[in-house]
């Protein structure tokens, strides 16, 4: 049976596997951008923290010019750090090293406090994400980390596992590979009746559990019919899962204001304003939208020729400008310039951006 141990310890230099997964077995990770935001948090954590300097802004409010530090997310850089981590659409669990009394427990709550705001917000939702507070269990020696990084590994395609192996260097992940060949150890090693003995005492779940995880086709009996789960090719069209496209708006303004009322202002009057999200998708049209638009608007489709996934849409027709979103094979966009080489189209917030000709049918 998986252990159902609650272990908390303030102690310093130990070592945790903490665990925490959907209420009532829902998905927690929708879509790739889900995965992106969830991993993003860990490393505005665990990153050392930018120079104040370096991250201050000037606001312009009714003639006022001020410059201030916008709030900042909590940071436990040298407080936590991440020794290996799984993400599986319903769950997730990671490999932590508490280096100061106490850290992990705000950490954690902090990181799944913050995630789930992002969460319910982009899909509409209210509510407990998750199932409860985090579990968690020591681990007491270095053996038995090798082992639970392989349990970890041996299941989610979002993983640190390439960090393991060599393939992906991420300053905020602290492998711990021991001697010999890790990929051997993944794939070729055969743990003794011992070691699986050992496992079962560090995990929450039986390895059938963990093993039928994986992937959108796992077990869909087991999950409530109300929010199903569905692949990231067909997540906008899952009607319990649709995004709020005016997410990214509704946050910078929050940030915006909030910074201001910690400067002391009062009876502060702002227009809307058009807040650059260089990770947002591109205005991508459903087929009932897409034939209620073209009336009046112009839709081009992006065509991919050369076996690519993605097209970078670019903040100037030029390549080396910024790149302010991405658009795959068959995605549609509204028309709005065009030169020789370049197409100009209309994204999600109302900017403009370029795709290379020859990426549009």
């Amino acid at each position: 049976m998986p252990a159902k141990n609650l272990y908390r310890t303030e102690e310093e230099g130990v070592y945790s596997h903490v665990y925490n997964k959907g209420v009532e077995k829902k998905i927690i990770f929708g879509d790739a951008q889900d995965y992106e935001v969830f991993l993003g948090f860990l490393k505005d954590y665990l990153s050392p923290p930018a120079d104040p300097k370096s991250i201050k802004k000037t606001f312009t409010v009714n003639g006022n010019v001020f410059r201030g530090i916008p709030h900042q997310p909590k940071n436990y850089f040298n407080k936590v750090e991440l020794i290996a981590y799984s993400l599986l659409p319903d769950r997730f669990h990671l490999l932590l090293h508490q280096k100061t009394r106490g850290s992990i427990e705000t950490f954690i709550r902090s990181l799944c406090t913050r995630y789930a705001m992002y969460f319910n917000k982009k899909y509409q939702r209210t509510g407990t994400l998750f199932e409860g507070p985090y579990k968690s269990v020591h681990i007491g020696d270095e053996p038995r980390l090798l082992l639970l990084t392989r349990y970890l590994h041996r299941t989610a395609d979002h993983s640190s596992y390439a960090e393991y192996v060599g393939t992906r260097a991420t300053s905020w992940v602290k492998p711990k590979k021991g001697t010999g060949n890790y990929r051997d150890f993944m794939e070729k090693y055969e743990l003794s009746q011992e070691e699986q003995e050992s496992l079962k005492k560090i995990t929450f779940e039986s390895e059938p559990e963990h093993l039928e995880g994986r992937g959108p086709e796992r077990n869909l009996k087991n999950y409530p019919p109300d929010m199903p789960i569905v692949s990231s090719e067909e997540i906008h069209r899952d009607p319990y899962l649709n995004p709020t496209k005016r997410v990214p708006e509704i946050l910078a303004t929050a940030v915006v204001f909030s910074l201001l009322l910690t400067l002391g202002l009062r009876n502060v009057t702002a227009s809307k304003t058009k807040t650059p999200n260089p990770t947002s998708a591109p205005s991508v049209l459903s087929k009932t939208e897409e034939s209620k638009e073209i009336k009046s608007k112009v839709i081009v489709t992006v065509k991919m020729n050369n076996g690519a996934a993605m097209v970078n849409i670019h903040e100037k027709p030029t390549i080396n400008s910024k790149k302010v979103a991405e658009a795959k094979d068959g995605d549609t966009l509204e028309y709005v310039s065009f030169n020789s080489e370049w197409y100009g189209v209309k994204l999600y917030d109302g900017r403009t951006g370029f795709i290379p000709a020859a990426y549009i049918k």
